[in-house]
């Protein structure tokens, strides 16, 4: 009988976090029925601040914070998270080794009043704390209000439910992980909301060391997915994007195994946007080049906007 091995994950608490450590288990028990597993869930800063906006208390990386140290310090042998959640630069030692096939990766608009974003009467008011869904609000509709709502999914639709907000934004692929589709008013098109990079995909993070953690999680990787979000990460960490930064990068892989790269940097209130799109074969190292080159092309024909959004924090 072969002997069994034992991997330590890191997780938020989350309801979410905990579905999206199961969904990786069963990935990697397919692999490898010998697997077993230990979860560890991690209160975060940014879990145990809830009372003021990300901007005030540091950001997105406060979500990784404690895991991250948790791994560097041996507590845990890989730590999972919404590729999306993950900044461009992370903590030294470590790596991100493995990427889950993505899930449906738009946005959703969910309001108990109101059928689309184009229903809502004007000085509505939209819940979210996300700078890219903000400006891409205001941009569409600039005579709504938007109104910081922090909390987990299930928070912010109990928010909604008492009436704090007319609707809310929440990803696609969170509700479906959370067995809340029924709560989804619309589905918004990519084309007119374009999604953060790596969004849909789990992210899973080992010690730079660890060969035999790397093998077994880079089993359960998804090539296509990984080139996509490979990408759009490069050109995030290119651009100088923080989670701040109100900027949607998504890419596709076409049946010619083609990657389509599209880009949006606006400014906060949705006022001014710069866009780009290109096409590179669908390989890991082409797909960092583009990302790394349309972050150069933005930063040198939109340099005011990426000055006044990039550099302002």
């Amino acid at each position: 009988m072969a002997t069994s091995q034992l991997i330590r994950i890191g997780t938020r608490q989350s309801s979410l976090a905990l579905a999206q450590v199961e969904e990786v288990k069963s990935s990697l028990l397919d692999i490898n029925s010998n697997l077993t597993f230990e979860t560890y869930p991690i209160i975060t800063s940014g879990d145990k601040i809830q009372d003021r906006s990300l901007f005030d208390i540091g950001g997105k990386a406060l979500f990784l914070k404690e895991i991250e140290d948790e791994l560097v310090n041996n507590k845990i042998d890989i730590a999972i998270h919404s590729a999306k959640d993950v900044p461009p630069i992370i903590k030294d030692h470590t790596k991100l080794i493995s990427f889950t096939k993505r899930l449906d990766p738009r946005d959703c608009f969910i309001s108990n009043k109101y059928k689309s974003l184009h229903d809502l009467p004007s000085q509505s008011i939209i819940g979210t704390t996300s700078p890219r869904r903000k400006a891409i609000l205001l941009k569409i509709r600039p005579d709504i209000n938007i109104k910081i709502l922090r909390g987990n999914i299930t928070t912010r639709l109990s928010k909604l439910e008492k009436g704090d907000v007319d609707a809310t934004i929440l990803s696609k692929c969170g509700l479906e992980r959370m067995n809340l589709s029924n709560k989804i008013t619309t589905t918004l098109p990519t084309d007119s909301f374009l999604p953060a990079g790596g969004q849909g995909s789990l992210a899973i993070q080992i010690r730079n060391n660890n060969d035999n953690i790397a093998k077994i999680s880079r089993s359960i990787n998804c090539f296509k997915s990984e080139i996509c979000i490979r990408a759009e990460r490069s050109f995030l960490h290119e651009l100088g994007a923080s989670c701040f930064t109100p900027v949607a990068v998504y890419g596709e892989i076409n049946n010619s195994n083609q990657l389509f790269l599209k880009t949006i940097l606006l400014d906060i209130d949705g006022s001014e946007l710069f866009e780009l799109s290109n096409i590179c074969q669908a390989t890991k190292d082409e797909a960092i080049l583009l990302g790394k080159e349309m972050a150069l092309k933005t930063k040198k024909d939109a340099h005011l906007l990426v000055k006044k959004i990039c550099n302002n924090f």
